[in-house]
């Protein structure tokens, strides 16, 4: 009678939940393992705009939500004095996003992935991993990369032209998923010294060697020949340099015969680039084996933005227009400075990129985390600084040479995890009790709901958008079909404007055409784009008003020195200018 009289008091016997690590780990082994090489046609460019990065981000999701309800389970948040930093951080980067100068609608999705990271991090730090679990992360991340590389010499050695990928295989630089080749190449120079951590973690008994220690010994064989075929800077450097930091961990921790073995596997794997590049004919970039680089141009005109507005810098979410306008000012003043990059929406260096855009303060907070992980790397065991900097090397030096966090979430999340690697060797973790956890319950229940279907329709509408750019003739069914012109803002917004000064072109219509004309306009002051510019001018002639007409071109002319604006009079409407529009978003993957 005592147990039916206690049963649903607080007397009665608590039940034990299981913890939700198995879940957790099953959402990353899936974004990983499939969400992260799904494929679907799109024209480039980078964010969700890349069909893998909207399907990753659904497992993603899953995630954070079983990390935050282990929060809700243990009514206890775990978190490390590298926590308390990176919120600081994070905090500091978001405050510019209140300036006046600040444009919120062109941040917030950069701030959302931020804060994301930021979570996915404290959900991280929820789980008490096994070691075997922890180590499980690690090769997912490593199993991926085999995926990649496999893929990668598909496209280098079997695919035709006209093939079903669209791959282009006269350029022939095999990119994987990812559509820009530097992108591939960090993803796979991260996988190659991965490959030499794990294998010194994993013990020999009695000589014998396990299937774990072979497949990460022929890891080197199978990325180091699509890493030179790629012709990409970035990834030699990440995977020269992150390679030479781990040898001296191999030498110390692993057995003479795995350390010896991947050496000679990392010699194998140089020979059979020869032999690659020997029987297929192949030939480097040329100017891919130089140092001369666009880079070498915007890095320092960013830089010199900056000097100019280091304070508040030019606001959050107008780097393109400031960068434009202010290289165009300075090419004015002096012929001798270089204008602008049409299209830049990216300085090629993520530390340039928040000071131009926020000023001295996003700076101080990310020198500021960089430090703090830096910090905890020193305090790992003696013999490890290396290998663990070398962990990290191929994505950082990326993030200085050009944005792969806004190609590819999958960068990002293994960001994440290395960082709470490093945290975790020497972590000392404290402990809030948190008494009311209604509102994290419910979003752990809305978060993959809501983020699920957000990504759904972000595919759909891609799908769509690309069969009305691609169908001949038109057919505008396919643009009014599209449920989610918000993850597609730019592009969405193209199509439906150029299709409708089209109409306007070929009906004689000139109400059509005024409405394009007020949309544009509007429209080139967040988002100066040449084409944006050329149909402007052809739409003001369409009118008959040719001294707004040439008004414009003048306009675009200072903007654009290098491009010829009077050709839009004899060609008002330009065909393909939408694909020449997402082209040159994408700009900086086509021109490394």
């Amino acid at each position: 009678m005592t147990v039916l009289h206690v049963q649903g008091t607080r007397l009665a016997e608590q039940k034990i939940s299981k913890p939700m690590v198995r879940p957790f780990l099953a959402s990353i082994g899936f974004l990983f393992l499939l969400a992260m090489h799904y494929f679907q046609h799109n024209p480039g460019g980078s964010g969700l705009e890349l069909s893998f990065n909207a399907a990753s981000w659904i497992p993603f999701s899953f995630a954070v939500a079983f990390g935050l309800f282990e929060i809700c389970r243990q009514k206890t948040w775990r978190y490390s004095r590298l926590t308390l930093i990176l919120i600081a951080c994070c905090t500091l980067l978001t405050v510019p996003a209140f300036y006046p100068n600040a444009v919120g609608s062109e941040v917030i999705n950069r701030l959302l992935a931020l804060w994301a990271g930021l979570i996915f991090f404290i959900c991280l730090q929820q789980f008490s991993f096994t070691h075997s679990q922890r180590q499980r992360m690690l090769w997912m991340v490593l199993i991926a990369v085999w995926i990649q590389a496999s893929l990668g010499w598909y496209q280098f050695i079997w695919l035709e032209p006209d093939n079903w990928m669209g791959y282009d295989t006269i350029g022939n630089r095999p990119y994987g998923i990812f559509q820009q080749p530097n992108v591939m190449a960090s993803f796979l120079a991260t996988g190659l010294v991965l490959s030499a951590y794990l294998l010194a973690r994993i013990p020999m008994y009695r000589g014998k060697w396990s299937w774990q220690q072979l497949f990460l010994l022929l890891t080197p064989v199978i990325t180091i020949p699509i890493l030179v075929v790629l012709s990409s800077r970035t990834g030699w450097l990440g995977a020269i340099i992150g390679t030479g930091l781990m040898i001296p961990y191999l030498r110390r921790f692993a057995a003479k015969a795995p350390y010896r073995m991947w050496l000679l596997m990392i010699a194998l794997g140089l020979s059979a680039s020869w032999n690659l590049v020997s029987s297929t004919g192949w030939t480097p970039v040329e100017k891919k084996v130089s140092l001369e680089s666009a880079r070498s141009i915007h890095i320092p005109q960013a830089f010199n933005m900056f000097l100019k507005q280091p304070l508040t810098g030019y606001g959050y979410g107008t780097f393109e227009t400031s960068f434009i306008t202010q290289t165009a000012q300075w090419h004015h003043a002096d012929p001798e400075q270089h204008f602008g990059m049409a299209a830049l929406d990216h300085p090629h260096n993520e530390l340039l990129y928040w000071a131009s855009e926020g000023g001295v303060v996003p700076l101080l907070a990310l020198l500021l985390a960089a430090a703090a992980v830096f910090a905890k790397i020193k305090k790992a065991r003696e013999g490890t600084q290396l290998a663990l900097v070398g962990l990290f090397f191929p994505i950082t030096l990326h993030t200085q040479l050009e944005y792969p966090f806004y190609h590819s979430l999958a960068h990002w999340v293994i960001f994440i995890i290395l960082i709470y690697w490093v945290d975790n060797l020497t972590a000392k973790y404290y402990r809030f009790k948190a008494s009311y956890v209604l509102t994290i319950r419910v979003l752990v229940v809305l978060l993959p709901i809501a983020t699920t279907s957000y990504m759904v329709t972000t595919l759909y509408s891609g799908y769509l958008l690309t069969k009305y750019e691609t169908t001949r003739p038109v057919n505008v069914d396919y643009l009014l079909k599209v449920n989610n012109p918000w993850a597609w803002k730019h592009r969405f917004e193209w199509d439906l404007h150029v299709t409708q000064l089209q109409l306007g072109a070929s009906s004689n219509n000139p109400t059509l055409i005024n409405e394009y004309i007020q949309w544009a306009t509007q429209k080139a002051v967040n988002w100066p784009r040449p084409a944006l510019y050329q149909n402007l001018i052809a739409a003001y002639h369409l009118l008959g008003n040719i001294s707004q007409a040439e008004q414009i071109r003048q306009e675009a002319q200072y903007l654009f020195p290098n491009i010829d604006f009077t050709s839009s009079e004899a060609t008002p409407i330009l065909s393909q200018a939408a694909s020449d529009t997402n082209k040159q978003a994408n700009q900086p993957a086509t021109t490394k």
